[in-house]
């Protein structure tokens, strides 16, 4: 497994909807070759739980560039599962212009989960998401 630390997403949200920041990926396929004379490939999904990616978001950096205070609004969203008012880490958390916020967080996904954000004012919230993909 290797760890990367990194900026996981950027995102500048050019509506007032609800936005995918960011989703954690799942393993992908692998074709291997044959070694035999006959030529095949086989495709090989990972089974094992070894073998997922997963990350840990340390820290959400959110930043109002309007002239206004502008509030926003960030949902933590298991794989597969339908929306639900349970999934909402922030909700109408206000910014007052020119201002960040840096949210250390500590939190741990699987494969196929996600962060959305939402924004009341389009284009003025920028955010970045800092942590490790362990694949």
């Amino acid at each position: 497994m290797a760890d990367n630390y990194k900026i996981l997403a950027q995102i500048l949200p050019d509506n007032t909807n609800e936005n995918t920041a960011y989703t954690v990926p799942s393993a992908a396929e692998t074709t291997v070759a044959s070694t035999t004379t006959s030529p095949f490939t086989v495709k090989v999904s990972p089974k094992a739980a070894s073998v997922q990616t997963y990350t840990i978001i340390s820290s959400v950096i959110i930043c109002n560039q309007h002239s206004g205070a502008v509030t926003y609004d960030m949902r933590l969203k298991q794989s597969g599962e339908s929306d639900n008012d349970k999934e909402w880490i922030f909700k109408s958390v206000s910014l007052a212009n020119g201002k960040s916020h840096v949210l250390s967080l500590g939190m741990g996904l699987s494969a196929g989960d996600s962060i959305k954000v939402k924004i009341s004012v389009a284009d003025k919230l920028s955010f970045t998401f800092m942590g490790i993909e362990v694949t």
